[in-house]
C-alpha cells in the first residue's frame, strides 16, 4: 500500500450525483456508486458457502474489524450483529483507484464487489498484517476486489 492516493472528500462524494437508487443508500460514498441492480447478498449468505459466490459481482455489507493503516486500501469485514464469519472477508479498493479513511474500523461498510475465495500467502499476510490485519498464511479467505464502498 502507498498513502500517495487521496480518498475523494467523503462530503463531495455523497453529494456527487449518481445515476442509479442506490443513491439511497446513506452514508460516506469511496469509489463507484453502488448499483442497485448488483443483486445484495447478505455476508451471512456468502460465509455459508462462499465458493458458490466466486466470480461474482455482488453486494454485501459487515462492520470493519481492521482497516490499513498505511494508506486505507483495503478493510477486513465481519457480519453484523455479531455473527462469527467462518472465513475471513478481505476487501480491496479495486487497483487503489479509492482509499477509505483509516479511521473506518467499526463502521458499517456496503461494499460491491466481486468475489474470489482464496489462500494468502505468506508475504502477503506479513504485509497485511503489518499495516493491521490479523490473517493467516494458506488459511481460505473471502476476497472481495471493491469498485464501490459506502461506510454507515
Amino acid at each position: 500500500c502507498t498513502p500517495e492516493k487521496k480518498s475523494p472528500d467523503p462530503a463531495a462524494a455523497a453529494s456527487a450525483p449518481s445515476a442509479s437508487a442506490s443513491a439511497a443508500v446513506k452514508g460516506d460514498k469511496y469509489g463507484a456508486a453502488l448499483d442497485d441492480k448488483t443483486p445484495f447478498v447478505a455476508l451471512t449468505e456468502i460465509q455459508k458457502d462462499p465458493k458458490s459466490y466466486a466470480g461474482k459481482r455482488v453486494r454485501t455489507r459487515g462492520e470493519i474489524v481492521a482497516v490499513c493503516q498505511n494508506a486505507g486500501c483495503w478493510a477486513d469485514i465481519k457480519p453484523e450483529g455479531g455473527a462469527t464469519a467462518a472465513i475471513p472477508t478481505h476487501v480491496t479498493m479495486h487497483d487503489h483507484a479509492f482509499l477509505l479513511p483509516k479511521t473506518s474500523k467499526s463502521r458499517v461498510a456496503e461494499v460491491e464487489g466481486t468475489l474470489a475465495v482464496r489462500e494468502l500467502t505468506q508475504s502477503e499476510c506479513d504485509h497485511y498484517n503489518s499495516e493491521g490485519a490479523s490473517l493467516v498464511a494458506g488459511a481460505p479467505v473471502l476476497s472481495v476486489d471493491a469498485a464501490g464502498v459506502v461506510l454507515r
